[in-house]
């Protein structure tokens, strides 16, 4: 058998509050302990997705623990 690897892009959405405060958009990703800022919502929303695309990326770097769970 002769295997090829694909990179795949899984999309994952998730609820975000974003609200505006001191002429600064704010955002949260309630149970992921991340939050972000922006000047504009857009910048906001962009910013969100940086910071979920690397927490992602975070949890799919990291080694299986030793009781042979996934870190995820």
């Amino acid at each position: 058998m002769h295997a090829v690897s694909v990179r795949v892009i899984a999309p994952v959405a998730l609820e975000c509050k974003f609200w505006i405060d001191s002429d600064c958009w704010h955002a949260v990703a309630d149970g992921l302990d991340i939050s972000v800022q922006g000047g504009s919502f857009e910048d906001a929303k962009r910013n969100m997705e940086s910071a979920l695309n690397a927490y992602v990326q975070t949890l799919l770097r990291k080694p299986y623990a030793a009781d042979g769970k996934t870190a995820a």
